[in-house]
């Protein structure tokens, strides 16, 4: 180890001299690559930055210690890191310049993309070492992190599933005191953040994180217990920011000049290469050459860019899904036209293309939709070992609903995987296991269970592909149950689907058939997208129906025709279709039922069609009323078939309210009454 000045601790380690060099050249291109970046971001040139002079030692020698295999999760400073694994800085500095960056190639570079919110990376670091580790691959995954995050419930999320499941994992925090502004001692009411691993069943450390050389020895001997078999490590580096906590930030608001000056008495440059200079291996020409290196090669690479003309407005609308959805298209085209542009034309390999909705012949079974849907798990299982399941008591109760049943005993606990109570974890994990290459089925145990894990579903599930620019997918279906009926206590009860079908990158899918069930999930675990499976638990063993024994996939975006008519179109989905169908066989008149399906991209092409036919259209839905599916397809038929309209457009919905107790659920549910009554108010308009 190295003291402030320079000399050495104890015995000596017994690196290579190289080494030293190597540490010294790229935590000296790490401060100036990070001063230039503060004098381009000041100019103008490039958006908000995070710096992180002073930090270097905690990311160079961490970073030193990897193998070239080891896979890396940043946070959002880990410059540093970036660079010493090869990261090319054309592409770290598109990133901060807010361009689309398909150049950040996760495997070639064996770094994740920068993470914005906060500790939300580290489930995803402890899933990919899950499947890293079930495969017996020699990989470990490092996750780099500050203080400020351990009050995050995914620090918590991932400490614990790794401790859990022994995933070759290394923890780095980076404790810099503040999480921007707020000091550590208010973050926290433990002596350390290292003691913290002791909860979770593994190892905490704390280094000296202004020593490169104490970072890096630390950092091996942490990935030498993890490939080892020996299980997580927590290390704790206490470093310091010289400067703020980004470009937007002001450290005067909140730190003392004696307190910095103190810690630059600590730098890390200066006390390695003071600890050169003893060993008489200083070369003082060494650091002027880096420092000019660093000067032309971000020079270069922001020249190169800036050259680089911006991607028309066609490449907003790329990489949010594997295909286009034609409405997407239709939206580009709208706004093309109104600044007079041309329209852009895309290939048809380019576009969501639905294909043909066809039940195939041969052997059935009569199976209920929970039945139908454990089918679906199971041939895919049986098919392609990279099909997972993880969530809560999916393991050896199967499930609340028995859904997953039996598939544990047939697959082993390894793929089918009892987790932590731990929404955020379960969907976190799971999309580090897809970026690992895995297909994780990931199981909330109610729909009103689902909300801890919005933010891993919304910010990493749904925008993954996007942010990569379609390098990385994350083919993650995660199942719950969905809908009222069953007489059940609050959060048990939800229709959540309105906020998915809302945010970017999901597809959403509800069946209300054992039939469409089995097929559209096999399509969902086939596909390149993530998927919210909705299951409508009233539907679960509600009947039973002829289902296909062997493997069939239903096309995703396209709806079912019901029961054709000629006087209304009634559209609906889930739970509520059996509704509507008994609703429509008690009137005298000719009723058209379309079951939507898929809930986003849902189908315009077979609503707007028999609106046109019909000229009437109710709208069925069980959750809340407002801005919900209903008022979703009622816009698109108002601004796409006002004209075939002979009457106002009716929605029967659930009230804006919370679902009440269970006692008085009846007093909500929507019933064949209700639906009746707006069929009457549609044909009366």
């Amino acid at each position: 180890m190295i003291d402030h000045g320079g000399r050495l601790v104890g015995e000596d380690p017994g690196l290579d001299p190289d080494l030293y060099q190597r540490m010294y050249r790229d935590m000296v291109l790490s401060r100036e690559l990070d001063r230039r970046m503060l004098a381009l971001q000041r100019q103008g040139r490039i958006g908000t930055y995070a710096m992180l002079e002073g930090q270097e030692a905690v990311q160079i020698g961490s970073a030193l210690a990897l193998d070239p295999g080891d896979f890396v999760f940043p946070s959002y400073r880990e410059h540093g890191v970036q660079v010493a694994r090869g990261l090319p800085i054309d592409v770290l500095l598109a990133y901060w310049k807010g361009l689309p960056n398909a150049r950040w190639d996760m495997e070639k570079y064996r770094t994740a993309i920068v993470t914005v919110p906060i500790a939300s990376q580290l489930p995803h670091a402890v899933g990919y070492s899950y499947v890293t580790k079930l495969r017996g691959e020699n990989t470990v995954t490092a996750v780099y992190f500050g203080d400020g995050a351990t009050s995050e419930v995914d620090f918590h999320s991932g400490m614990n599933f790794a401790g859990v499941w022994r995933t070759p994992t290394v923890f780095i925090c980076a404790n810099n005191l503040y999480a921007i502004s707020v000091p550590y001692e208010k973050q926290t009411a433990s002596e350390t953040i290292a003691q913290k691993a002791g909860a979770y069943g593994f190892e905490g450390v704390r280094v000296d994180g202004m020593d490169v050389v104490a970072m890096f020895l630390t950092t091996r001997q942490a990935i030498e217990k993890a490939r080892n078999g020996g299980g997580p490590t927590l290390i704790e580096a206490m470093t310091y920011r010289y400067g703020p906590h980004a470009t937007a930030d002001d450290p005067t608001l909140y730190r003392t000049r004696e307190e910095e000056e103190m810690w630059r008495g600590r730098d890390p440059i200066d006390r390695l290469r003071g600890f050169l200079q003893q060993r008489g291996e200083w070369d003082e020409a060494v650091g002027e050459k880096v420092q000019m290196e660093t000067t032309d090669l971000v020079a270069a690479a922001i020249a190169g860019i800036e050259a680089e003309p911006l991607p028309g407005r066609q490449d907003a609308i790329r990489h949010g899904f594997h295909k286009i959805p034609p409405h997407v298209v239709e939206q580009l085209h709208s706004m093309q036209e109104s600044h007079g542009e041309a329209l852009t034309t895309f290939e048809d390999e380019d576009l969501w293309s639905i294909g043909h909705d066809e039940v195939p012949s041969g052997p059935t079974r009569a199976m209920t939709m929970a039945e139908a849907i454990n089918a679906a798990m199971d041939e895919a299982m049986d098919r392609d070992a990279n099909v997972l399941v993880l969530g809560e008591d999916v393991g050896l109760s199967g499930g609340v609903f028995r859904v997953t049943e039996g598939l544990q005993t047939r697959y082993g606990e390894d793929r089918v995987i009892d987790t932590p109570l731990n929404e955020s974890g379960i969907v976190g994990t799971a999309v580090g296991m897809a970026l690992a290459g895995a297909r994780p089925v990931a199981e909330i145990q109610f729909d009103g269970f689902v909300y801890p894990a919005f933010d891993q579903i919304v910010s990493h599930l749904g925008r993954y592909r996007f942010r990569t620019r379609g390098t990385s997918e994350v083919p993650v279906v995660v199942r719950f149950p969905n809908g009222a009926g069953i007489g059940a206590h609050e959060h048990h009860c939800d229709s959540p689907e309105a906020y998915f079908v809302h945010a970017p990158g999901l597809v959403v899918v509800c069946p209300s058939t054992a039939v469409d069930a089995k097929g559209l999930l096999a399509a969902a675990l086939t596909g390149h997208d993530p998927v919210v499976f909705l299951e409508p638990k009233v539907l679960y063993r509600a009947s039973r129906e002829e289902v296909p024994t062997g493997h069939y996939t239903l096309p995703i975006g396209r709806a079912r025709v019901r029961q054709q008519g000629e006087d209304l179109t009634l559209v609906t989905y889930g739970g509520m279709v059996p509704v509507a169908l008994e609703a429509a066989g008690r009137v005298d008149a000719s009723v058209e039922v379309i079951d939507l399906r898929t809930l986003f991209p849902w189908d315009r092409e077979i609503v707007l069609g028999s609106v046109r036919k019909t000229g009437r259209l109710l709208l069925v839905q069980e959750p809340q009323r407002s801005a919900g599916v209903a008022a979703e397809v009622a816009a698109e038929v108002a601004e796409k078939a006002m004209y075939d309209l002979q009457a106002p457009i009716v929605r029967v919905t659930g009230f804006d309210v919370p679902w009440p107790q269970f006692a008085i659920e009846k007093h909500a549910l929507i019933d064949a009454d209700r639906v009746t009554a707006g069929i009457m108010e549609t044909l009366a308009g």
